[in-house]
């Protein structure tokens, strides 16, 4: 296993993956098993580059222009983060979230699926209600700011703070 498939098991599995440093941060660490941080400790290099990659806002983006460019950042980020962990490259979703963020500086209501709770790599989870006849989505549909009746953002969920560092 990789550790892009590693990363998207464990964010799947309801952990918040960070670092800090040379060191992964996991919270919460009681959801933990013995497999994942043998796993961890085996990827470990790989995750800290994937991690820093991901995390990495590339100086041609620029997200100032608003009172919230904190917020901004922290939405672009973690766009970004999802663009990645889903086969993304950096390059593809760097431009993405971009897009998102002119979209939100202009007040443009319109979504992408990239935002949405039922994407998943090339698929639509929700299709039917989009009014798609089938689940697989090219890639320019996906980018598309749109006005979708299936669209339900992605939740984001805050962890209590108890982490544990590998």
């Amino acid at each position: 296993m990789g550790a892009r498939d590693l990363l998207a098991d464990l964010v799947g599995a309801g952990l918040h993956v960070a670092t800090d440093g040379d060191r992964l941060l996991i919270r919460p660490a009681s959801k933990l098993t013995d497999g994942m941080r043998a796993a961890l400790r085996d990827a470990k290099a790989e995750l800290l580059v994937l991690l820093r990659d991901i995390q990495s806002v590339p100086e041609s983006i620029d997200l100032a222009g608003t009172d919230t460019a904190r917020a901004d950042l922290a939405e672009f980020q973690a766009l970004r983060s999802r663009m990645v962990l889903r086969g993304w490259t950096a390059s593809e979703a760097d431009a993405q979230a971009a897009r998102l963020a002119k979209r939100d500086r202009e007040q443009d209501e319109r979504v992408s699926c990239t935002e949405c709770r039922h994407y998943h790599p090339a698929r639509c989870g929700n299709f039917r209600r989009t009014g798609l006849s089938a689940s697989v989505l090219s890639r320019d549909l996906i980018i598309l700011l749109q006005r979708c009746a299936g669209f339900e953002p992605v939740i984001q969920i805050e962890f209590a703070p108890a982490q544990h560092a590998l």
